[in-house]
């Protein structure tokens, strides 16, 4: 960690609210405390090449900002090939932290900045891809425990990478992520911007979590990697077959939607419920994973 990656961290631990992970940490943005240090993190450590914040850099502190220095950093990065729906996150964080650390409460729009969120809506899932997961998760049972248990729950529940990497590891160890024994119960430390959440199972989800947790407690389940190796090793098994944890949550939520509306929910109703138990707090996020719908 550098110097100034140091300084963020400490900076923002002294925001009163930082750990509350039942609000947005800023005013200024839906943005969440490690959404914020991860982008701060790689905006400190760019500024050298997009001309800000040199000297600062070498007192280890992020020094000021004006939006003139914001349009370098957009300019940079759109030089550097990324959206620019990745730059407004970017910027979103920086004006977060910004705001939340007193510095200056900047003004530059993300029009003023040229950037323009557009959203697509192509269908992502493993339908789409024509995988047939089925056959992914007997091939992964036979050669790699590991991957097979954080796939299956993946499948089962629409969970991400780092979630199901957790919830895997505490199946293999005996622990029960069943609470009342009718809901999947995430902990905010397995979860995307420290936020738990709860999602309910059906009967037949809830019975093929009970046969994984018996088969990862009995196989030989590795538990010697950290989590970014773990992590590496999930993506890089998964995407050598053609795919990766995104089409299976795209898949989940698309099978939970028309679940639902078969139930009698409105499509309003079963976009909000796929929305929560995805762990989205932006319904244009959701319909990305629902094709546009």
């Amino acid at each position: 960690m550098t110097k100034i990656e140091f300084k963020i961290n400490q900076e923002l631990k002294q925001i009163e609210h930082f750990h509350k992970v039942d609000n947005p940490i800023s005013p200024v943005s839906n943005k969440r405390d490690h959404d914020i240090r991860q982008d701060m993190g790689m905006i400190a450590r760019d500024a050298r090449y997009y001309g800000i914040g040199v000297t600062a850099n070498r007192k280890g502190d992020i020094g000021t900002w004006t939006n003139a220095d914001i349009k370098k950093m957009a300019d940079y990065y759109k030089a550097q090939g990324l959206k620019d729906a990745t730059i407004i996150n970017y910027v979103s964080s920086l004006r977060s932290f910004l705001f939340e650390t007193k510095r200056t409460n900047v003004k530059v729009t993300n029009g003023e900045l040229g950037l323009r969120r557009v959203m697509e809506y192509n269908d992502k899932s493993l339908e789409a891809k024509g995988i047939d997961i089925n056959e992914k998760l007997a091939y992964f049972k036979e050669k790699d425990v590991n991957v097979y248990t954080q796939l299956k729950i993946a499948e089962i529940a629409g969970l991400r990478r780092e979630e199901a990497i957790h919830a895997g590891l505490a199946l293999a160890k005996g622990y029960s992520v069943l609470k009342e024994n009718i809901i999947l119960e995430l902990k905010g430390s397995w979860c995307k911007n420290g936020r738990p959440r709860e999602i309910k199972l059906s009967d037949e989800k809830i019975k093929e979590i009970k046969e994984l947790q018996n088969y990862a407690k009995n196989a030989e389940y590795r538990m010697d990697r950290n989590l970014k190796q773990e992590k590496d090793h999930l993506s890089n098994s998964i995407k050598a077959e053609g795919f990766n944890i995104h089409a299976v949550r795209h898949s989940e939520a698309q099978a939970r939607y028309s679940e639902l509306i078969g139930k009698g929910f409105t499509e309003k109703e079963a976009k909000t419920t796929v929305s929560k138990e995805l762990g989205h707090n932006r319904d244009y996020i959701t319909k990305v994973y629902l094709a546009g719908k």
